[in-house]
């Protein structure tokens, strides 16, 4: 599975293509947010996760252009966010996912590996205490 990540956090990009690159997962970061685009067009991924709020761009706009456009309408899209009602959010404009931060490690494998093996459904993740 093809996954690109999305955020304007540098080490977020990194902690989330390191954990699954060890799970043998192909993934790209994009940590500039306004150049995905050019990312989604070099090789169209099966995946987008992205933060729901970053500077200058913003995670509600990406999925919304995604399921828009019948050329990549069918890529999933996973939000991440911290955001008390981002989880009606991500239902209201279209997500596959929702993955609340801070999350735990095995939370975004278990959400991630929800891809291959069924129709991922839209599922919220308790913050860390």
């Amino acid at each position: 599975m093809k996954i690109l990540v999305v955020d304007d956090n540098k080490d977020i990009c990194t902690l989330i293509q390191s954990i699954l690159l060890a799970d043998g997962y192909d993934v790209e970061s994009c940590c500039n947010p306004a150049e995905y685009k050019e990312k989604l067009a070099k090789s169209k991924p099966e995946l987008i996760i992205t933060d729901m709020l970053m500077s200058g761009f913003d995670g509600r706009t990406l999925t919304k252009d995604l399921k828009r456009n019948a050329k990549t309408a069918d890529i999933k899209v996973m939000l991440m966010s911290a955001h008390p009602d981002a989880m009606q959010i991500c239902e209201e404009i279209g997500a596959d996912a929702f993955l609340a931060k801070p999350f735990e490690i095995d939370d975004l494998v278990e959400k991630v590996q929800t891809f291959l093996t069924e129709t991922p459904e839209l599922k919220g993740t308790e913050p860390v205490k």
